[in-house]
């Protein structure tokens, strides 16, 4: 070992007395080094198939701007070359995730110089947006609306958002090749801990309802096979479906509740429908989901209105949890209770709610509790809004102290006939009546009853974007789609109101 050892001090030491021993004959030649600054810091590290990137980067050069260099550009992204020049404009045709790469390549000493940046590609329907399932020529079409925020603006009520959407029409033939179906009826999205989830498309004629990937908008299952033996019960003609983390409900149009238990939270069809009603105690709850946040409150409200030949008109909850013991509630369902110390004067009582026609009904939440509104119609015509919180310990529900409250709407409307929607973030109700919107705030009645938009035709959907965003969608009669600014309405110019709406061509 010590020879070793010796042996290669020896070779150093005489290495290192050639070097010095240099007589002064190699070519020392100036190389104009280069540095990639990072590139694309101003850009979203994501971005859908479809759309453009754009990256500018900015060399820095050790003498002067490098003018007299002969340079080679090459852009690189999941093992393809997408770009050859020094700015990148890429149409990307790659789902991937992984690096972009800029190589640029001194020709005439082979010195490549180089910076990276993360990207994540995914599919276009992977991103915020709309859903609008359609009928046209007789058949059930799926479309996009992809928000696109192009700028956003300050102005005296805050942010107000540029857009520029994209619209993918038919996305499910194009996507899967072959026709959805007929007879649309609606569209539901499964349970998901990371948008977005799966979706029912619920229809009334062939093939039937069809379940597809949120992701990619390819179809998945059919929901015949969700049942035992791939057979739909008797008169099955659902309407409505709510999708919870444990327990799946179906409506039917006769008003029987279909319910599924899942066997894992991690799959969206684990588990199959079964036939057995949904019972209070030994009564069978037949009637009509609402809209309720049921993930922030644990259940989901129905509107129970029993049986021929045992008729009810009241409301109740179904349940979807499992407390902190691991007992699983998911499927239990209870009768909305009594008031602790009474009915408020004039307040129709939620466990009964008589001869009064339920108009209107829509409910949201957060850790604290349930906030609800409803119309109701009374025998003599008059047309009342309530209002409630309803809390929950386990299975047990109760109203918060002095929530319930009661108040006459005001004249000039039949509710019935229009579209009514109760915003989560302000305390106003919109009203679609003709082609015309109105806005009441309910808890200020005495503004009365105000206009706020016209349209080119009725409205016939609408709803609110999740998480308290300031957008209304509301899909017309004639096929357009219009996205209206709904924060702050009372103070908004007229010309702050329209977001965006579906370009004339687009149908």
């Amino acid at each position: 070992m010590k020879n070793k050892i010796y042996l290669l001090y020896w070779l150093l030491a005489f290495l290192s007395v050639g070097c010095y021993d240099d007589k002064g004959n190699n070519d020392y030649r100036f190389v104009n080094t280069i540095e990639v600054e990072p590139f694309g810091q101003d850009s979203y590290p994501w971005a859908a198939l479809g759309d453009t990137v754009r990256y500018k980067p900015v060399l820095h050069f050790a003498s002067g701007n490098g003018d007299e260099l002969d340079l080679a550009y090459e852009w690189t992204f999941a093992g393809k070359t997408i770009g050859d020049e020094l700015n990148l404009e890429w149409i990307v045709d790659t789902v991937a995730t992984g690096q972009v790469i800029l190589r640029v390549t001194d020709r005439a000493n082979g010195l490549v110089y180089s910076n990276q940046k993360s990207l994540r590609i995914d599919s276009p329907y992977k991103s915020k947006g709309w859903m609008i399932l359609s009928e046209k020529n007789g058949q059930s079409s799926l479309g996009f609306v992809r928000e696109m925020i192009t700028a956003y603006e300050m102005d005296d009520l805050g942010i107000y958002c540029v857009f520029d959407n994209q619209t993918f029409p038919d996305v499910y033939e194009e996507t899967n090749g072959e026709v959805l179906g007929s007879g649309p009826v609606r569209i539901t999205e499964h349970f998901s801990r990371t948008a977005p989830g799966s979706l029912l498309i619920l229809q009334q004629g062939a093939p039937g309802c069809i379940d597809i990937d949120g992701n990619t908008l390819l179809r998945d299952i059919y929901l015949s096979e969700t049942f035992m033996d791939g057979v739909f019960p008797e008169q099955f003609e659902p309407v409505n479906a709510t999708w919870m983390h444990w327990l799946d409900v179906i409506e039917n149009k006769d008003g029987r509740l279909y319910t599924r238990l899942k066997y894992s939270d991690a799959l969206f069809n684990s588990g199959y429908f079964i036939t057995e009603p949904v019972l209070v105690g030994e009564e069978e709850v037949r009637g009509h989901l609402l809209d309720c946040d049921w993930q922030a409150v644990g259940y989901t409200v129905v509107h129970d209105r029993g049986t021929a030949a045992n008729p009810r008109n009241r409301l109740a909850a179904v349940f979807d949890f499992r407390d902190f013991w691991g007992v699983n509630y998911a499927g239990y369902a209870a009768v909305f209770p009594e008031a602790d110390k009474g009915w408020p004067d004039g307040f129709v009582p939620l466990n009964d709610l008589g001869d009064h026609e339920l108009i209107y009904f829509r409910g949201w939440g957060d850790w604290s509790g349930g906030y609800y509104y409803m119309i109701l119609k009374t025998p003599g015509g008059k047309y009342l809004q309530q209002t409630f919180t309803l809390k929950r310990s386990t299975a047990e529900l109760y109203y918060e102290e002095g929530s319930l409250a009661v108040q006459e709407l005001p004249s000039g409307f039949v509710y019935e006939d229009c579209l009514p929607y109760v915003l989560s973030t302000d305390k106003y109700l919109l009203l679609m009546k003709g082609n015309d919107m109105y806005y009441y705030n309910y808890a200020s009645p005495g503004d009365g009853v105000s206009f706020y938009w016209h349209f080119d035709a009725p409205v016939k959907h609408m709803t609110a974007s999740v998480q308290g965003h300031p957008q209304l969608g509301c899909a017309l009669a004639n096929g357009q789609f219009v996205i209206l600014n709904v924060k702050l309405i009372k103070n908004r110019p007229e010309e702050k109101r329209l977001y965006w709406q579906t370009p004339a061509e687009v149908d």
